[in-house]
């Protein structure tokens, strides 16, 4: 047992060695023996060619079939490998030499498949009998000049009977280079195209499922964060359309300018959609206004970068268009951790839906820039990431909805609970503490001479001053605690579980944090009274209510700027505080 453990252990060892050795980038060159031979009878399917293939870089790309096909460009070819053939942007033309060796006694037809369908122009030069058949296509020439109507693309090659045939490809693109050559016979390729279409089928029925929904809700409901939403997920998926071939074989198989044109017009549309469900979901106009403001500049920037697309080279604005992505992306990331810290519901499924992306989309660009190697997951990291995070987005709405539902529960200008909200929290909280003989404490404050402060300063320093208390709350009252703005500039802390002391240091952290958070002539100052529900001291939530009331019109008696806690030890009913007394 042992022994077999360590002979299988050392051969592991030496076949890891061996794959690391056959990786390197060799410039090894071409030969007689370099090929590839198809044995007779056995199903032909073969997804990397490479190591079995040669390449050329023609920097000029001024050389012709005649010229590669014969010394002493043809001595030039260097043995492709899966980081030679992943090349990225580049100007130059790329050759490529393949040998197929045929050792049946019949005539085969197989298929040679080049799956990355955005390359600009793709020519394969089968030889025959005086010259060369040329198959020329790519995604600049309309689609019939494709041999098979597929979104990849496939040339069909017959190799004689013993024989041996040697095939030339020539690349050029204004985009990444990507040579991912596989080859298959007929029912191989049959079997390959049906599993692809069943994998394609499921993600881009998602996608459709997505907007159906996104577009009902939208329908039902009327908020802009599903418009937004909808507008995103439908120009990301006919990005995806265009980014795997489906749009230029169903789509405008006549119009390769606009196929190639609209590609970056999506990307920076998607950047403007995807900006402006952000803004809405986190509401940033209210959580993070300088965020807010750098969003806008950035869908400025992506609507001049449509603007431009059709005046400017495909390849001089898709490298600036794919760093205005990385940019964005990143930027949405940070705007989603700043409103999750600020208490945004829908920012826990956001930051994690951009995440998502991120990392697909770095992937994806690592691929296209060639740093690293061409495989089924890298290619698609994009798509994958892309389905991964509108699934996600989608469960951000279903938080965006909920908190529609509570919308009519929220203050507008402070974005704390309402009075509506106060007035159905506050019962429950005080059924749940007499039913767990907890203590519930509760602070009424009120914003010292407010009329006074108004006319003195205006309503929009007053809204100000309205803000200051609301942002102490928020601060020093978070959850379990309840804070609302009760009306005008009275607000209202329901503190589960807490006591008459700790609602006296609370009150006072309250107190000092509005008066220093703002100076000079625009200081505002508030008083505070609370009481406390404790052995069952009240009969009711409105009596509750009623005593810390009283004890805000004590501690405004006391000179304001102070807090104050009921003092009647009796447990009977506080004598109610009228609105003139109050103010």
């Amino acid at each position: 047992m042992t022994v077999s453990r360590n002979v299988a252990t050392v051969g592991w060892a030496w076949k890891a060695a061996l794959t690391v050795l056959v990786s390197l980038p060799m410039p090894v060159l071409g030969d007689s023996t370099t090929g590839i031979t198809l044995d007779a009878g056995a199903p032909i399917h073969l997804e990397k060619l490479t190591g079995s293939m040669h390449q050329l870089e023609d920097p000029g790309g001024s050389l012709d079939i005649t010229a590669v096909s014969s010394e002493p460009a043809n001595t030039g070819f260097v043995v492709a490998t899966a980081a030679s053939t992943n090349i990225g942007f580049s100007r130059s033309a790329w050759w490529v030499r393949l040998t197929l060796r045929n050792s049946a006694d019949v005539a085969r037809q197989v298929y040679l498949r080049q799956d990355y369908p955005l390359i600009d122009s793709l020519d394969v030069y089968e030889p025959e009998a005086g010259g060369w058949q040329i198959h020329s296509t790519g995604d600049r020439k309309p689609f019939s000049s494709r041999d098979v109507e597929h979104k990849d693309f496939l040339f069909p090659l017959t190799l004689p009977a013993r024989g041996e045939s040697t095939f030339y490809l020539r690349y050029q693109s204004q985009g990444p280079v990507d040579i991912n050559l596989s080859l298959l016979d007929t029912n191989e390729l049959a079997a390959e195209l049906s599993r692809e279409q069943l994998a394609y089928g499921v993600y881009f029925g998602c996608v459709i499922m997505l907007l159906v929904w996104s577009g009902l809700v939208f329908l039902a409901v009327r908020d802009v964060a599903f418009l937004s939403y909808f507008a995103y997920v439908a120009t990301f998926g006919l990005y995806m359309m265009v980014n795997t071939g489906f749009a230029f074989q169903f789509l405008w198989p006549n119009s390769p300018r606009w196929g190639n044109t609209v590609l970056p017009i999506l990307l920076n549309v998607a950047i403007v959609a995807a900006l402006q469900f952000s803004l809405t979901i986190l509401r940033a106009r209210d959580y993070t206004p300088r965020l807010f403001r750098m969003a806008r500049v950035l869908q400025v920037i992506s609507l001049i970068a449509v603007a431009l697309c059709p005046f400017v080279e495909y390849a001089t604005l898709i490298k600036p268009v794919t760093a205005l992505i990385l940019v964005t992306v990143i930027f949405m990331i940070a705007l989603g951790m700043i409103s999750l810290i600020a208490g945004s519901r829908p920012a826990r499924y956001y930051v994690i839906a951009w995440g998502a992306l991120l990392c697909g989309s770095v992937v994806f660009l690592l691929k296209n820039f060639g740093f690293v190697p061409h495989t089924f997951m890298t290619q698609h990291s994009w798509q994958v990431g892309a389905l991964f995070e509108m699934i996600l987005l989608s469960m951000s709405l279903s938080s965006r909805m909920n908190e529609l539902k509570h919308q009519s529960r929220t203050d507008s200008l402070t974005l704390l609970g309402n009075r509506r909200e106060f007035d159905a929290m506050l019962p429950i909280e005080f059924a749940r503490a007499n039913q767990q003989e907890s203590p519930l404490s509760l602070l009424v404050i009120d914003i010292d001479q407010f009329k006074l402060y108004n006319d003195l300063h205006g309503h929009a320093q007053g809204d100000e001053a309205v803000k200051a208390v609301a942002q102490a709350l928020r601060k020093h009252a978070r959850k379990p605690y309840i804070s609302c703005r009760y009306g005008g500039d009275e607000f209202c802390a329901i503190l589960p579980g807490t006591n008459e002391a700790l609602a006296a240091v609370l009150a006072e952290r309250l107190r000092s944090a509005v008066q220093s958070a703002m100076t000079g002539e625009h200081t505002v100052t508030v008083s505070i009274g609370f009481a406390c529900q404790s052995h069952s001291r009240f009969a009711s939530a409105d009596l509750l209510f009623d005593a810390a009331d009283a004890a805000l019109y004590s501690a405004k008696q006391q000179g304001r700027n102070c807090i104050s806690d009921f003092r009647d030890r009796r447990g009977e009913a506080p004598p109610p505080v009228s609105e003139e007394k109050r103010a």
